[in-house]
């Protein structure tokens, strides 16, 4: 039996543009006035063309109310995850800094860069709700965490192993890591509501609101008679500080991107957006500030494919196309083999946006795509614990199931507890890696793991 595994949260291989990054390659290296600037240190914010286009592609996909993108709200990164560090570095003080929130079920491998960054005492999960986010569970925690300082004797926020003379002209008291949109691992997407209201909590808090958005581009209707072009993405997070009256210098919110879902995760390039302050103050991190643009190189081999439309033609021609046939395929088999269990999807409330028909009409829609749905297992008693359906699966059917407890807010012992009825009795399934047949091999397989644990 051929081992499959689900866990994987990566696109499969023939999914990397490597025949269209060889082209850009060559592209680049036979054109001296080009290859002079991308093989040597760059500019600590990344090259100003390739931050201007990027601003510009930004301002198409997203069409913020606020207007366009700009290139000072632009830095060229090394990818979500070197960016995460850096603006950890940069923004947040494990003295200062009161506390440092993730939404759970949380991103398992983000985790470590919040205990490197010496928050291990002060992390604490903050449940989804339907509509991604419990804004009332955030706001009691808030309250009893200002209250908790009210009574201190000590001057707790005075407190700081980074003083603004040494170059640290803001930190924040609270941060807040978030997936907004098809949210890894739950795939939920967080309403607009719950956007607007994040923001003015923020602000009323002082909480850098720290936005994974990798998954926004791979969206697509979940109506399948309506073509995926022209569909309304949410706005950012970033985008709603930015449009709503009273936004500050520094912003509440920063939006992580990157390229590596888009065309190919070891190319290591990404990009971060926030207010002009923010991101000449986070250009000046001791990587960047040493080294210059973490990914200098091979992001001309990304403005190489933006610019022409190679990039947009291979995500709206290949990836989506591909990704939404088997998103299809593993909802078809998880209701065919899976429901009649008792297994059901965990979708929370649907993002309802527009897109157009072909006819060229605007319709209401929602939102589907990403990488990752989340299934939860019935809670009766009855069912095997999810532990025994990982071991199972691996055992007997050489299934590679995500255990729910690495999905777990590591440094608050109450996380697990808090999913127990939830997230806690389920996976998360992934689509991005396997092919259609083999992702429906694994529903079925998976489906006799559960029969045979239950035994």
């Amino acid at each position: 039996m051929k081992p499959i595994n689900l866990l994987m949260g990566r696109p499969t291989p023939r999914l990397q543009a490597a025949d269209k990054l060889a082209a850009a390659s060559q592209a680049i290296l036979l054109q001296p006035e080009k290859s002079d600037t991308a093989l040597t240190y760059g500019t600590d914010h990344g090259d100003d063309g390739i931050r201007q286009h990027i601003a510009t592609w930004l301002s198409q996909k997203y069409r913020p109310t606020s207007g366009p993108v700009t290139q000072d709200r632009i830095i060229i990164s090394n990818g979500a995850a070197g960016e995460l560090c850096a603006i950890l570095h940069k923004f947040t003080d494990p003295l200062y800094t009161r506390r440092m929130f993730l939404v759970e079920p949380t991103y398992f491998l983000a985790i470590q860069s919040f205990l490197d960054a010496g928050f291990g005492e002060k992390i604490q999960g903050v449940p989804e709700d339907d509509e991604g986010i419990d804004l009332e569970f955030l706001r009691r925690q808030l309250e009893e965490e200002e209250s908790r300082h009210a009574d201190s004797t000590q001057d707790i926020s005075a407190s700081t192993t980074k003083p603004a003379h040494l170059g640290y002209r803001k930190l924040y008291k609270y941060g807040l890591y978030v997936v907004p949109t098809l949210s890894n691992p739950s795939g939920k997407t967080m309403s607009l509501h719950h956007r607007e209201a994040l923001i003015k909590l923020a602000r009323q808090y002082d909480i850098l609101i720290i936005s994974d958005d990798v998954y926004d581009f791979l969206a697509w209707p979940t109506d399948d008679s309506i073509p995926h072009k022209d569909l309304e993405l949410p706005p950012r997070l970033v985008d709603v500080d930015r449009q709503m009256a009273g936004t500050s210098e520094w912003g509440n919110a920063v939006s992580n991107g990157s390229f590596s879902k888009l065309v190919a995760p070891g190319l290591r390039v990404g990009w971060c957006e926030a207010t002009p302050s923010f991101i000449f103050n986070l250009s000046t991190a001791g990587a960047t500030s040493s080294g210059g643009c973490q990914s200098q190189y091979t992001s001309f081999l990304i403005d190489h494919l933006l610019v022409s439309g190679i990039l947009e033609q291979h995500v709206q021609n290949v990836l989506i196309p591909i990704y939404r046939k088997r998103y299809k395929s593993l909802v078809n088999s998880i209701k065919t083999h899976l429901y009649p269990l008792g297994i059901k999807i965990s979708t929370g409330l649907p993002y309802e946006t527009y897109a157009k028909d072909d006819e060229g009409n605007r319709v209401k829609t929602a939102l589907a795509g990403g990488f990752f749905l989340y299934v939860i297992y019935p809670n009766d008693g009855t069912f095997p614990t999810g532990a025994d359906i990982v071991r199972v699966g691996g055992e007997e059917y050489a299934l590679k199931i995500a255990p729910s407890d690495i999905f777990a807010v590591r440094g608050d012992p109450e996380s697990l507890k808090r999913g127990h009825a939830t997230w806690n009795q389920g996976t998360r399934l992934c689509w991005a890696w396997n092919e259609e047949d083999v992702t429906a091999e694994a529903i079925q397989r998976f489906a006799k793991a559960v029969q045979s644990a239950r035994a």
